[in-house]
């Protein structure tokens, strides 16, 4: 048999940096600088620092346990099985939360040019004719997601060499340190909000410690490669950031897509449509990508890691889970009608929240200690950032998901025995294709 090819140092980082630069810093760029005026650039700056600590805490983590997962086989091989199954759901809707994000950043770059679009109907569709997709499996994920990579590395490029010529130093004096509405929050309750919206532009680095089994020597490339990847990540950020302020100054916080916006001060009106149709094309990349990876999440939770019913793994002859792709649909779509793209940024912060924290305290009781305090102090900070809506949805959801465990928890002589019948049927199928050969 073939073995598979382990990801080299470069691939490494290729994947790294795609995982991380998505919708946030071309459509929340005005939202942290209207919390916190010029003052958003350290946001990012503090942010981006906070998640190359919260990142190691992983790396430290999947050293000890090459088990695919993440967050959840952390905290339930350190923790026991209830903080293992409440992290697991956490990270399904995690995958969730990014899914029903993802389609309204879509929809909110698309109302730069449509703007009587009726984002919610098209948003419903868009979910339901994914799901409907993804139940029949799909062969062309990886080139999409390939393509994609491309386009957002030239539409970051393309950005930054034409529009750095518009900035202007006026645009960061005094008089514009803070906006009205960052003044009004009493700058520093501006700037936890900017700091916490940050967050949302990292939440991809998890995918790498994640998936270290599949890398050359995780044991020294991984805590490498991250860092270049973090810095790198966070360079093109500020950078960014830094342009548009430069080059719109307070028209920032009026534009949906600041981006744009600048890019079309030097081609003209056709740079807005131009610049808006490349980030819809890679948001949509990022978007049909996790429509087929989150069902996967659950159906592994039930089929080995936690205490979901074990129905939900079942595959159809297409070899793709059914209830799992019928709950995450669902869920997708509930939670698109819940908010608007600023809200659910903020909830999918707040599942990556319950994920840093949980690990942090993993990390402290393995004994890496500074990297776990750091963790579990940064998780806290962000905790301060988010608005009331998003706490009280985030914290309905975990106690929805504690009551869940004690109604679906499983025997584990049950779930044994079902396993060994589904290797069983496994092995006869794979008896009879070999006989019909």
């Amino acid at each position: 048999m073939k073995e598979n090819k382990l990801l080299s140092p470069a691939a490494i980082f290729l994947l790294g940096v795609n995982s991380i630069i998505g919708s946030g810093i071309f459509l929340l760029s005005g939202k942290i600088y209207e919390d916190a005026g010029i003052w958003s650039l350290l946001a990012i700056l503090c942010a981006g620092l906070s998640i190359f600590v919260i990142a190691f805490a992983y790396a430290n983590m999947s050293k000890i346990y090459s088990k695919n997962g993440g967050a959840f086989v952390y905290a339930k091989e350190t923790f026991g099985r209830f903080p293992g199954f409440i992290v697991g759901m956490v990270t399904w809707l995690l995958g969730t939360v990014t899914l029903a994000t993802e389609v309204s950043a879509l929809l909110t770059a698309m109302k730069m040019i449509l703007p009587n679009l009726n984002s919610r109907l098209i948003g419903i569709i868009i979910i339901l004719a994914l799901g409907i997709i993804s139940y029949f499996g799909s062969s062309i994920i990886a080139g999409l997601d390939n393509l994609t990579s491309f386009v957002k590395i030239v539409l970051v490029l393309v950005f930054i060499f034409t529009c750095l010529w518009l900035v202007r130093g006026l645009n960061f004096s005094s008089p514009n340190l803070l906006t009205d509405s960052s003044a009004n929050l009493g700058g520093f309750k501006g700037f936890l909000s900017a700091y916490g919206t940050v967050f949302f532009f990292f939440t991809g680095f998890s995918f790498l410690p994640v998936n270290a089994e599949k890398m050359k020597n995780p044991a020294k490339n991984l805590p490498k490669m991250m860092s270049l990847v973090m810095l790198t990540c966070l360079a093109v950020y500020l950078i960014i950031q830094t342009i548009t302020i430069g080059a719109l100054g307070p028209e920032l916080t009026k534009t949906l897509v600041p981006a744009a916006t600048a890019f079309s001060k030097i081609v003209g009106s056709i740079g807005i449509p131009l610049f808006v149709v490349g980030i819809c094309f890679s948001i949509f990349g990022v978007i049909v990508a996790t429509t087929f990876n989150t069902p996967t999440i659950l159906a592994s939770l039930a089929q080995a890691h936690e205490d979901v019913p074990m129905f939900v793994s079942k595959n159809n002859r297409f070899g793709t889970p059914t209830w799992a792709i019928i709950l995450t649909t669902v869920c997708g779509i509930a939670l698109f009608l819940s908010g608007n793209y600023v809200f659910l940024s903020g909830l999918t912060v707040f599942m990556s929240f319950v994920q840093y924290l949980s690990t942090g305290l993993a990390n402290i009781k393995k004994k890496f200690l500074l990297i776990g305090i750091g963790s579990v102090l940064f998780s806290l900070v962000l905790l301060t950032s988010f608005t009331l809506s998003v706490l009280i949805l985030g914290l309905g959801i975990l106690i929805l998901l504690v009551m869940i465990y004690f109604v679906v928890k499983l025997d584990d002589d049950e779930r044994e025995k079902w396993l060994k019948e589904h290797q069983e049927k496994s092995k006869g199928a794979d008896v009879n294709t070999v006989k019909r050969l």
